[in-house]
């Protein structure tokens, strides 16, 4: 049995905490959040310990994994801590605002031997496992073109209801670090990694200090094009979609759905939809 640990006890806290539930061989130990009364709660109707200080559930002897469930700009701070404290982590995305702080959390995770995930669960929908397949094996030939449209809409009261979003020093960034990562990290990992980038960012319509609007450029390391583009301002918000283009055909992959598979010599339906997506409800977040 592996006991599972919170920090932060905010809305995506509670995804983790089904999340758990649902597996074999794991329960939800404990939680830290540095508002006690919330700590408190949330282990009350969770039916777990809530810690009064982060030191003392890192001392804790019992606690196998913990789960950064923070604000972003936190997330290595703690992941750090936790790792150099011995303890496996989870870290919500992403798993650190700079490239310092990505590898300082890696290095200590390998001296320690330790284990560190980052919550990129789309990798392993079956929609994306069939296409990383296909791309694989070459089904789709030379790849050509790979495009990512993360188009959704966020009010402006989404922002000043938690003043941490849409900050340098606590989200990292606007529309591609927060709304827009999932999407990101699905194109460049189907696709084999990215060569270069060129971007046009703007802040056209929200009060925030980054980004709400981006079109990024893209050449991947396999020689394909392509495009990201990303918004929090496009009402009344679109569902994500990817298209990849080659030599021998082309897919299209709008959340997890598969709506196009048109390549040569095959003649495959496409996989089955889902019921919510992300493009309005910033909670609607799929979990496996």
């Amino acid at each position: 049995m592996k006991n599972f640990t919170l920090i932060g006890c905010g809305a995506v806290s509670k995804i983790h905490a089904e999340a758990i539930k649902k597996m074999d061989n794991a329960r939800l130990y404990g939680v830290f959040d540095v508002r006690k009364e919330s700590a408190e709660k949330f282990a009350s109707e969770h039916g777990c310990k809530a810690f009064s200080t982060l030191e003392e559930m890192l001392a804790d002897e019992n606690v196998d994994v913990v789960n950064v469930c923070t604000p972003s700009g936190l997330h290595a701070k703690f992941a750090i801590m936790s790792a150099k404290a011995g303890k496996h982590v989870i870290v919500e995305k992403p798993m650190a605002i700079t490239k310092e702080d990505l590898d300082e959390l890696i290095r200590v995770s390998e001296e320690q031997g330790t284990k560190v995930a980052v919550i990129t669960q789309l990798r392993f929908t079956p929609a994306v496992q069939k296409i990383k397949k296909a791309l694989d094996e070459g089904k789709l030939g030379k790849l050509l073109m790979a495009d990512f449209r993360g188009k959704y809409y966020r009010a402006p009261e989404y922002y000043t209801s938690a003043p941490w979003r849409g900050t340098w020093a606590m989200d990292g960034g606007g529309a591609l670090m927060n709304q827009g990562i999932h999407g990101v990290d699905l194109v460049q990992y189907l696709l084999g990694g990215v060569k270069s980038v060129r971007a046009v960012c703007r802040t056209v319509a929200r009060e925030i200090e980054t980004e709400d609007s981006a079109y990024v450029f893209v050449e991947y390391k396999n020689g394909a094009i392509g495009s990201i583009q990303g918004t929090t301002v496009a009402s009344p918000g679109f569902p994500r979609e990817i298209e990849i283009h080659g030599t021998k055909g082309s897919i299209v992959l709008q959340e997890d759905t598969i709506t196009l598979w048109n390549i040569e010599g095959e003649d495959e339906s496409s996989a089955e939809k889902t019921a919510s997506h992300s493009a309005s409800e910033p909670m609607a977040i799929p979990y496996l």
